[in-house]
Order: structure tokens, then C-alpha cells, then sequence
């Protein structure tokens, strides 16, 4: 998750962020125009969920909002962590052609 976002006089900014799995923290700095490219994503993104079934809804909702591993989501739904794996990647395909063909 992202911890601090910098905007320095250049328009230049930085965000430090912290890896949950490697107790890591590192910075990426990316131009305003990537900011805004950035923005524009997510509200593609935004605009994309909702188009998923209430099923993939909560999938994505408990891995990318809620942080859970796959296997912490699998126990959840009462399937094996390579399901949940599955699954993910086929939702991440349909919101990557929903972003790309829709919207």
C-alpha cells in the first residue's frame, strides 16, 4: 500500500510504499503525467467492478482491499489456494477486456 505520496516543485512525484510480504519499503516517482495516467486508470477500474458478478466482487475485494493472501481467501471460501489463484487471473482477464474494449 501506498504510505506517503511526495509532489516536489518540478511536479515530480514520489510514492513511498511499504511490500506486506517483504517488510520492504521503497519509493517510485513518477511524472504528473504519469499521475494522471495513473487517475485515469482507476477510474476505468472504478467504473469496471461493478460489471463483475458479486462473486468476483468479493475475490478481489479480499486479496487487493483487504490484503488477504490467496490461501487466507481460499480458507474464507473453502477452496484450495491454486483455486483461488485460478479464479483471480480469469477475473483479472475479464477486468483487463472490460477496461480495454468498454470503457
Amino acid at each position: 500500500p501506498v504510505k506517503k505520496i511526495f509532489i516536489n516543485t518540478q511536479g515530480l512525484c514520489t510514492l513511498q510504499v511499504e511490500d506486506k510480504y517483504l517488510h520492504n519499503r521503497n519509493k517510485i516517482s513518477i511524472s504528473r503525467k504519469g499521475v494522471t495516467a495513473c487517475a485515469v486508470m482507476v477510474d476505468r477500474l472504478k467504473a469496471a467492478l461493478p460489471l463483475l458478478s458479486d462473486g468476483e466482487q468479493t475475490l478481489i475485494q479480499a486479496i487487493f482491499f483487504e490484503e488477504l493472501s490467496e490461501r487466507e481467501v481460499g480458507l474464507r471460501l473453502g477452496v484450495t489456494q491454486s483455486v483461488v489463484n485460478k479464479r483471480k487471473a480469469k477475473i483479472l482477464a475479464k477486468l483487463r477486456k472490460i477496461i480495454e474494449n468498454k470503457i
